[in-house]
């Protein structure tokens, strides 16, 4: 006889608390840590790095809809170490924009503009919604229906 995770007392809810914590960390170091140190080394001190945030949020959002993730924590968590990545890159001792400083405002307003549009666009992406009689997520709306 073969053991199974769902025969473990508490398994199969250990086994999704760890998919969990798993997608966690590989959100946080790809939609936030990836996507926003490769913006920053990408436009500087350039205000185009509003638009930037604001274009590949909704790929980020789309990311974790697909894979039925809920971002609160990950929302939470980004808010709070975003704080601190801003201001340690914009120390005046800190010259990684083509000698200068980062200015404060614009990496400010734009990261957590990214960071408040993939919470809401995730949230939005994975709201239920009814289409042909089935409850299901709104983006799986998006496409074409089997025949049956």
């Amino acid at each position: 006889m073969v053991l199974g995770i769902e025969d473990i007392t508490g398994g199969t809810t250990i086994l999704s608390i760890l998919i969990w914590l798993g997608l966690t960390g590989l959100f946080y170091l790809v939609c936030y840590m990836a996507a926003l140190n490769i913006s920053d080394d990408l436009t500087g001190n350039h205000p185009i790095k509003l638009l930037l945030m604001g274009g590949i949020a909704p790929v980020s959002a789309f990311l974790m809809a697909l894979f039925d993730y809920n971002p609160t924590l990950l929302f939470v968590l980004m808010a709070i170490s975003n704080f601190y990545r801003v201001r340690d890159i914009s120390q005046p001792g800190v010259t990684r924009f083509n000698g200068q400083s980062a200015k404060k405002p614009l990496f400010y307003g734009a990261s957590y503009l990214y960071i408040a549009a993939v919470f809401g666009l995730a949230l939005w992406f994975q709201n239920p919604v009814e289409a042909g009689g089935i409850e299901q997520p709104y983006w799986k709306t998006w496409l074409p229906q089997e025949a049956p």
